[in-house]
């Protein structure tokens, strides 16, 4: 390989999609010649397919909702109807955007594609994110949009009591738009998807993502009914309790029902269920494979909210690794109790000891 080859595909490592003009600018040379030196590449078998992906380059797709988070935490008892004492925070959010994140501060590569306004709000969570090391090459800025915000309030267990959110701009996340990142999509190493998005941009990617392993998060017991007519194109589902039982019809009380609900899962098409069973812990199932229960690790809860996020990025980490199941479970738990420990949605706050 030649210099300039290496210097292209360290270009190119770092921004599979990044236009020929693009190269050619930043080294100085002509288009034409940028063209010649990646179809030397690709002839050498350094590069493959749509978009200049690279041989064995392993990335992740996010999809889903980037939000700022208005976090209400009371000092004492809630008392409704009347004014709590307390302190409120401002961080930044989204399902899909924590697990972005978090996959990222797993080291791993990560994308996320996503709407925010081009206003305030909008343009902290791109840099925020940006900074983390997620590509957001494909975090849109609409104009005339407004940033999303969720606003929860937590009383003094750490419990979400009640949450506002205003996420309407997820629904410019339309296929039209999603279709300028196909390539990038169908060539992920992992897509994960959260249940936000609308059953028309859902539709489009169950159809669209070809062979690509789909994770995905059901976000609430609302939203989770969205995929009910594409379990068999998930390869990881990971709802709550309440989420899988209005998807199954089976009520889960205990590990036995918990079972049940996933031979139901199992039998239209899910590879692996995650089932969140609160204080029991996790139940966990692979269709034709291993199932059984990790119990739940203890911690001071400061803040639940993004604790599923964190679960989910240490279940797409250990799946790249080429974790077992078993081991993957109790790592993504790790990954969870982190950020319930922490008034942040990130695994890796500052100022923390990890395991």
């Amino acid at each position: 390989m030649s210099k300039r080859e290496n210097q292209i595909l360290q270009l190119l490592k770092r921004d599979p999609f990044i236009q020929q003009q693009e190269l050619a600018d930043i080294l100085g040379i002509s288009r034409s010649c940028v063209a010649g030196h990646i179809m030397n590449l690709s002839k050498k078998g350094y590069i493959k397919g749509k978009g200049y992906i690279l041989s064995n380059h392993v990335y992740t797709v996010t999809i889903g909702a980037a939000n700022i988070d208005l976090t209400s935490y009371t000092s004492a008892k809630l008392i409704y109807e009347d004014s709590n004492p307390g302190k409120i925070i401002s961080t930044p959010g989204g399902v899909g955007r924590n697990i972005a994140q978090n996959v990222a501060l797993l080291k791993n590569e990560s994308y996320l594609i996503s709407v925010v306004g081009n206003d305030t709000n909008g343009k902290a969570l791109f840099e925020h994110t940006k900074s983390t090391g997620v590509n957001v090459n494909y975090l849109y800025r609409l104009d005339g949009e407004k940033t999303s915000v969720c606003n929860s309030i937590i009383d003094e267990n750490g419990k979400c009591i009640v949450a506002v959110n205003d996420m309407s701009i997820l629904e410019k996340l339309t296929p039209t738009l999603l279709s300028q990142a196909q390539s990038l999509i169908q060539n992920a190493s992992v897509l994960i998807i959260d249940c936000n998005l609308t059953e028309e941009t859902l539709a489009w990617l169950f159809n669209h993502a070809n062979n690509v392993p789909i994770f995905v998060d059901t976000v609430s017991r609302s939203k989770a009914s969205k995929i009910r007519h594409f379990l068999s194109r998930i390869h990881t589902l990971k709802p709550n309790r309440s989420e899988a039982e209005i998807l199954s019809g089976i009520k889960i009380e205990t590990l036995k029902d918990a079972a049940d609900a996933a031979h139901w899962f199992h039998q239209h098409g899910v590879q692996r269920l995650i089932l969140s069973m609160d204080a029991e812990g996790v139940y966990y199932s692979e269709r034709d494979n291993t199932s059984g229960c990790s119990s739940a690790i203890h911690t001071n809860v400061i803040n639940a909210n993004g604790a599923g996020d964190a679960m989910m990025a240490g279940l797409v980490h250990c799946w790249l690794e080429g974790m077992e199941l078993k081991e993957s479970i109790r790592f993504a738990q790790q990954c969870s109790v982190l950020t319930l420990s922490s008034e942040h949605i990130e695994i890796f706050p500052k100022n923390r000891t990890y395991f």
